[in-house]
Parts: C-alpha cells; sequence; structure tokens
C-alpha cells in the first residue's frame, strides 16, 4: 500500500466522519495516480495505515465504489477503478449541462439574499487563492457550486447536480494543483456570479457552462489512458487512413480516364 497523502485523523476537521475522511483521502490518491488501476484496496492495510478499525474503511470503501473511483469484484475485493478521458469528457460534459441549468434557474429564482450570499462567498475566495491552499480552495468550490445548484430552487435537479458532482469532486479538486488554476477558477466563478446578480440567466448557463467545460479539460491532465480511449484514437486514425485511401482512389481513376 502506498503511503500517499497521510494525515493524522486527530486533526478531522469538526463535523467530518472517519469514513469520509478515508474517502477524501483515498479518493485524492486515486486522481493522483498515487493508487494505480487495478490496484487492490486492501482493508487491513488501510485500517492499519490510519490507526483505525474495520468499519470506517469499509464504509469509505463502499463510497469509493458508489463514486464510480473503485469497482468491487468477485475473489478479487475492492480494486482501484480505470477512468479513461474519453469517459471523464462524457461525464463532464452530462455536468455542464446540469449546473448549466441550475445557473439559469438560479439567476430567475434566487433571492436577494441568496444572491448576496453568493457573492460574498466568492469575494471570500480571493483571499484563499493568495494563500495558495489548494485543500481549502477545493471545499470552497464545493460550497460555491452548491450554493447554486440551492438556488435554483429545484430540488430534484439540485439532487441530480450532487449526485454527478459527487462522482467527479475528486477531479474537480485535484485541479487546484496545477499552476495558476485556482486563480483561473476564481475568475470564470465571476462571471457566473455577475450573470447571476443582474438576473441574466442566458449568461449564467453559458458562463458556468463554460466554467464546468474548462474544468473538465483541466481535469483530463488526471485521467488515464484506458483501451476505450486507445480504440477511439484507432477508430478515428482507421477512419482518416480509409478517407485518404478513398481520395488516393478517386485521384487515380480520373487519372487513367
Amino acid at each position: 500500500m502506498h503511503q500517499g497523502f497521510t494525515l493524522r485523523l486527530d486533526n478531522l476537521q469538526e463535523g467530518i466522519s472517519r469514513s469520509e475522511f478515508l474517502y477524501q483521502m483515498l479518493s485524492a490518491e486515486i486522481v493522483d495516480g498515487v493508487l494505480s488501476p487495478g490496484e487492490h484496496l486492501d482493508e487491513a492495510s488501510i485500517a492499519k495505515r490510519f490507526d483505525v478499525s474495520r468499519t470506517p474503511v469499509r464504509e469509505a470503501l463502499q463510497a469509493l465504489v458508489s463514486s464510480g473511483l473503485a469497482s468491487r469484484e468477485r475473489h478479487r475485493g475492492v480494486l482501484v477503478a480505470s477512468l479513461g478521458r474519453a469517459r471523464l469528457n462524457e461525464m463532464f460534459e452530462v455536468m455542464a449541462d446540469v449546473e448549466a441549468l441550475c445557473a439559469g434557474y438560479a439567476a430567475e429564482r434566487m433571492t436577494a439574499r441568496e444572491r448576496y450570499a453568493l457573492d460574498s462567498l466568492h469575494r471570500e475566495s480571493a483571499g484563499l487563492v493568495r494563500e495558495a491552499d489548494p485543500l481549502e480552495y477545493a471545499q470552497f468550490n464545493t460550497a460555491f457550486h452548491s450554493a447554486i445548484y440551492s438556488g435554483s430552487h429545484n430540488e430534484f435537479l439540485a439532487e441530480s447536480a450532487h449526485s454527478i458532482r459527487r462522482r467527479l469532486n475528486p477531479f474537480r479538486g485535484a485541479q487546484f494543483r496545477l499552476d495558476r488554476r485556482m486563480g483561473a477558477s476564481f475568475e470564470e466563478h465571476q462571471q457566473v456570479v455577475d450573470a447571476i446578480m443582474r438576473g441574466d440567466a442566458s449568461g449564467a448557463r453559458n458562463a458556468m457552462s463554460n466554467h464546468v467545460r474548462l474544468v473538465g479539460e483541466v481535469s483530463g491532465h488526471f485521467a488515464v489512458e484506458s483501451d476505450e480511449d486507445t480504440n477511439e484514437t484507432s477508430t478515428r486514425s482507421d477512419n482518416e487512413n480509409n478517407r485518404t485511401d478513398s481520395g488516393r482512389s478517386v485521384g487515380t481513376e480520373e487519372s487513367n480516364t
């Protein structure tokens, strides 16, 4: 078992359970490649590493399986799942559309108090950007987007957004470890906030869609090369070769005519 990002459990933030802490740590290691695709997540080893009982470990592993970052296989236990670029792109494509809906509804339906609370939350994050703390900014980022889900005043849509986000959250958090990504995120959030503050639903949808799609592109840095990606690349290459060959055939026939 890799050592990765082990932290002391006695430094847990108030309100976070041991199982949630373990989930956050293990998911971060999966995203950053410390834990490799197909690697066995041994319950006993993890419990020993973090000096906890097996119960929170078992709950954390189940959360990883539910989020799609791990899979449970018969006779093999829980394994780190492979997530290729193609799959990651599909997930972010859906996330962008869902969050765009949330932002558009929020621009139309947020109360004045909710709008100013969102603006205040965003302004406070400027300090986190200056401090360059990716963990703190990732936590703010979750709160920021959650406020917009809630501001849509559509409970089913908000539940859907949270569900998709849970699967992508490790990747969305990892992006802030990349150079200058926090500053870029702040500027993208500013466009979303400005549109919501002026009640511009169309502007809010476009700003949020662009933001999440950019996050998806950046998060591709943490994807693994999968068979799906290889097959997709191979298919594109074959198609291009076929078009080229067809062009040559036509050219040859014309020359012989």
